[in-house]
């Protein structure tokens, strides 16, 4: 891999522990502007390895897209924490986003290896595992907003799993950090859907646990662009 992503990568990385630090020191605007720094981060590090290894521009824009979807879901999020007022509309608006860009990843895994009725039907069961948690941990949710988290969260668990079929299908690096970007991603809105709609103790250790495992999932996501052979 490039060196230059290297170097784009520990920025990234820098970035995100700096959000998470701040975030823990209850300073929501300097955290907010960390974290835009570190989604800007994932999407430099995709087109600087896309432009080192142009393997796959289809796998490349499919990803690019997922990360500029991300991005947007990050600012939308982000001035949530600034504006609390404005939660109500802007938490269901960013997660259309990262739902929209969740939908670009899995396009991209399904391109690269190919459709798999295993995977499509784990995604299924992903949406009954929503509804039974959304009961379980009596999240307050509306009823329009229970549909589209059941959804999200089965396409959350489709997209691991067909990165899950890229990995064992390709045995390559790009596969492989793929994969383990879905698993970390799916961790990581678990516990951010906790945050939101439960009423959590310890909200500094949630919130460590959702970004220390979201930000390493969007930069192996994007690091799996400069992987790709």
């Amino acid at each position: 891999m490039s060196p230059i992503c290297v170097m784009l990568s520990v920025l990234t990385v820098a970035f995100a522990i700096g959000c998470i630090t701040l975030r823990r020191k209850n300073k929501a605007f300097e955290g907010m502007l960390c974290k835009f720094m570190a989604s800007f981060g994932f999407v430099s590090v995709a087109v600087v390895g896309y432009g080192m290894n142009p393997a796959d521009t289809y796998y490349f824009v499919l990803i690019c897209f997922a990360l500029l979807f991300g991005f947007c879901g990050d600012i939308l999020l982000g001035i949530k924490e600034v504006a609390p007022t404005f939660k109500g509309q802007l938490v269901p608006l960013g997660t259309l986003y990262f739902l929209v860009s969740h939908i670009f990843c899995l396009c991209a895994f399904i391109e690269t290896s190919s459709f798999n009725v295993v995977a499509l039907i784990i995604g299924i069961c992903g949406i009954g595992l929503a509804a039974v948690m959304i009961k379980v941990f009596k999240m307050k949710i509306d009823g329009k907003l229970k549909i589209v988290m059941a959804i999200y969260y089965g396409t959350l668990i489709y997209k691991a799993a067909a990165a899950g079929v890229m990995a064992i299908t390709m045995k390559t690096p790009a596969g492989i950090v793929a994969f383990v970007g879905s698993i970390l991603f799916l961790i990581s809105d678990t516990c951010l859907g906790l945050l939101y709609f439960t009423p959590v103790k310890r909200k500094n250790v949630w919130v460590t646990v959702e970004l220390s495992t979201y930000y390493p999932a969007q930069i192996l996501l994007a690091m799996s662009v400069a992987l790709m052979k």
